[in-house]
């Protein structure tokens, strides 16, 4: 009996861990596929004045569902690895994104989304990305929600950016796909600490084919693959500890900075009046 028990429990940890490690998606109790007339998903969303909130896109998705007709033809795809990580040193770092997908479906899908909902705290340059989409490192990238680069932390909102990598039908049966956003922290409050914390959520990922007529209009439609915003404990958190101010060492600041100030008026003042003795010296000289 005990023999028994102890096969049935290693039985069932390993059916958990293949759950924890790869995910299927594509029925309909899960996932559905999305009706878009834009180019950009973050371009459907910010089409009327809105703050990026985790629950009102989630409703977004959901009025932008296609009709039951179409539901019916949702694919069975498999997300089997997810990967992220931050990369590089101070105030610039790269945050790493590695997709493995398993596509069966007969219809076509040309590109692979990935909204990336960045926290407070961090940017990402609009200029630089479409640098990297002139060099075809991406097919498309755009920056959605607060683009104002020069705004501390405290006096900013949260930016929003949206990627979009090519694929081949041929390597549906081995999608990898490996992205590296730059990412630029701005100037972040007084922290007991010295340092200030920002988290990354997972991504949203989807799976959209071109667009097509329907109707009056041109639409696409894109498998919804997962719908991020908060970390999972199969992919963890993603960290960046940005550097801040201690608060402690503010009035240590402030008080050398004055000295400094004092000191270096002080020296310009010396400067010019040397600088007129010398000069009266020369033109008694020359008299």
């Amino acid at each position: 009996m005990g023999i028994q028990t102890s096969v049935i429990f290693i039985f069932y940890a390993i059916s958990c861990l293949n759950l924890t490690s790869s995910g299927q998606v594509g029925t309909n109790s899960d996932t559905w596929l999305l009706c878009i007339s834009d180019e950009y998903i973050m371009q459907s969303y910010f089409t009327t004045p809105t703050c990026l909130d985790d629950s009102e896109f989630r409703n977004f998705l959901l009025l932008h569902k296609c009709s039951e007709q179409d539901s019916n033809i949702v694919p069975v795809i498999s997300l089997l690895q997810q990967h992220r990580n931050i990369t590089g040193e101070g105030s610039h770092r790269n945050l790493y994104t590695s997709i493995k997908l398993l596509v069966q479906s007969e219809f076509q899908f040309q590109e692979l989304v990935l909204v990336e909902r960045l926290p407070l705290g961090v940017f990402a340059d609009p200029f630089e990305l479409q640098n990297l989409q002139q060099r075809r490192v991406y097919r498309h990238v755009s920056v959605f929600g607060d683009t104002n680069l020069e705004l501390p932390s405290f006096r900013s909102n949260r930016s929003v950016v949206e990627i979009h990598v090519e694929i081949n039908s041929r390597d549906y049966d081995n999608v990898e796909i490996s992205l590296k956003l730059p990412l630029h922290a701005r100037y972040q409050p007084l922290e007991e600490s010295g340092f200030s914390r920002v988290e990354f959520g997972e991504p949203d990922l989807f799976l959209c084919s071109s667009h097509v007529q329907s109707g009056r209009h041109e639409q696409r439609k894109c498998v919804v693959l997962s719908i991020g915003g908060s970390k999972t404990a199969e992919t963890g958190s993603v960290v960046w500890d940005i550097p801040a101010g201690i608060r402690a060492h503010t009035e240590y600041v402030s008080a050398i900075t004055f000295a400094a100030a004092v000191l270096s008026a002080f020296s310009i003042l010396v400067a010019s009046v040397l600088s007129a003795k010398v000069e009266y010296c020369k033109n008694s000289k020359q008299s």
